[in-house]
C-alpha cells in the first residue's frame, strides 16, 4: 500500500476549551458551527462541531493541562488503515505518544504520535 493510499487527508483539528458550555455556544451560535457529537471516551470530555467541510474536536481542558500541548491540541488525519500507518510510523522511528491504535466503537480507531517538530498529530479511522 503506498503512503497515498494510506493518509486519505485531514479530519480534523482540536481546540483545548477551558469551558466547554461556552465553547460550544460560542462555536455554534456566534460562528455557525452544528453540533455533531459528544463523547467522553475516558476523563476528558469531547465535542465535535462542524462547518461547512471543517471538523473542529473541542477537548476538554483539565485542570493544569490547561494548554500543555498549547490551545491546537492536534490535527488528526483520516487513514485507511491505522494499524498498517502505525506501523509505517514506527519504521521511521516516530515518537509515539500511545503504544497502539485505541478502539472507539463501532469500527473507529485513534492514536497519537509526535511530528518532527514536537507537534502532536492523531491517526483517525473510521
Amino acid at each position: 500500500m503506498t503512503n497515498q493510499a494510506l493518509f486519505i487527508g485531514a479530519d480534523h483539528i482540536g481546540v483545548k476549551a477551558v469551558d466547554m458550555e461556552k465553547a460550544i455556544q460560542f462555536y455554534t451560535e456566534v460562528l455557525g458551527f452544528s453540533l455533531l457529537q459528544r463523547i467522553k471516551p475516558g476523563d476528558v470530555e469531547l465535542v465535535f462541531v462542524k462547518l461547512g467541510d471543517t471538523v473542529v474536536e473541542l477537548v476538554e481542558a483539565k485542570a493544569g493541562e490547561k494548554y500543555a500541548d498549547g490551545v491546537v491540541n492536534h490535527l488528526a488525519l483520516r487513514v485507511s488503515d491505522i494499524f498498517a500507518a502505525v506501523e509505517l510510523l514506527r519504521q521511521h522511528g516516530t515518537e509515539m505518544l500511545t503504544p497502539e491504535p485505541m478502539s472507539l466503537g463501532e469500527g473507529r480507531y485513534n492514536f497519537f504520535f509526535r511530528g518532527p517538530s514536537g507537534e502532536k498529530i492523531e491517526l483517525f479511522q473510521g
